[in-house]
C-alpha cells in the first residue's frame, strides 16, 4: 500500500458524498447509534469512576459536508441521558473535548474547516464513564480498516489511545452512509492505521474486526 492508494480512495469517495449529501439520514443514524450502545455491555466499555449522565458519557462530533449528519444523533445522545463530548482541534494536531449540549455556543475552528463549542476543554484522559467514541470516517471494511479525511487529528489521537492500557477497551465505531461501508479487506491500511470495532450507518450498525 502507498499514499496513493488512499488518496484515490478519498478522491472518489468525497466525489460520491457531493453527490448524496442531500440524501442523508441523521434521524436514521440516531435511531442506529442508540440501539448500538445498548448492545454494549460494562466489559464492552472503558467505564472508569461515575460520570455525570446516567448513560455514561459519549465521545462523537459535529458533521460537515457530506458526512452523515450527526446533529439528530448528539441530540438524541443528550436526551437519552449520555454526556456529550465533541472534539476541539489543538496546536501540533492534537485534541482536547469539550461537553456538548443542545443550544451549545460554537464557532468555526481556526485549524480546520469544522465547527466547536465554546467552552471548557479536557483531554480525554479526564472524561468519566466514556462508554463509546463515534469516529468520523470517508469508509470502513469488514476487518475494521478506517479511512479518514487524512486531516490527521483523529490518526493522532487514536495512536495515543492504543499506548493507553485504561482507554484500549472503550469501543471505537466509525460513523458512514452505507455506500461506505465495504468487505473485509477491501480498503487500503497500514501498520500505523488504528482500527475500529464497528460501523454504525443510518441503516444499521455492524461488528467488524481485524483478522
Amino acid at each position: 500500500m502507498n499514499a496513493l492508494d488512499k488518496a484515490a480512495w478519498r478522491s472518489r469517495l468525497r466525489a460520491q458524498r457531493r453527490e448524496l449529501q442531500s440524501a442523508a439520514d441523521g434521524g436514521g443514524l440516531a435511531s442506529v447509534a442508540l440501539d448500538w450502545l445498548e448492545t454494549l455491555g460494562p466489559d464492552d466499555a472503558g467505564l472508569a469512576g461515575s460520570g455525570p449522565s446516567a448513560g455514561g458519557s459519549v465521545c462523537a462530533y459535529m458533521s460537515i459536508g457530506g458526512e452523515p449528519p450527526t446533529g439528530p444523533l448528539l441530540a438524541a445522545l443528550a436526551s437519552a441521558g449520555y454526556a456529550v463530548f465533541v472534539p476541539v482541534c489543538e496546536p501540533g494536531f492534537q485534541m482536547t473535548w469539550a461537553r456538548w449540549t443542545p443550544g451549545a455556543q460554537m464557532q468555526r475552528s481556526s485549524l480546520a474547516p469544522v465547527m466547536e463549542v465554546v467552552g471548557r476543554r479536557l483531554p480525554f484522559d479526564r472524561l468519566e464513564s466514556v462508554r463509546a467514541i463515534l469516529l468520523p470516517a470517508l469508509a470502513v471494511d469488514g476487518s475494521g480498516v478506517r479511512l479518514g479525511q487524512g486531516g490527521g487529528y483523529y490518526d493522532r489521537f487514536l495512536a495515543g489511545l492504543s499506548n493507553d492500557g485504561g482507554a484500549t477497551s472503550v469501543p471505537l465505531a466509525a460513523v458512514v452512509h452505507e455506500n461506505e461501508y465495504f468487505p473485509a479487506g477491501s480498503l487500503p491500511h497500514d501498520s500505523l492505521d488504528a482500527p475500529v470495532a464497528y460501523a454504525l450507518t443510518p441503516a444499521g450498525h455492524h461488528a467488524v474486526g481485524l483478522t
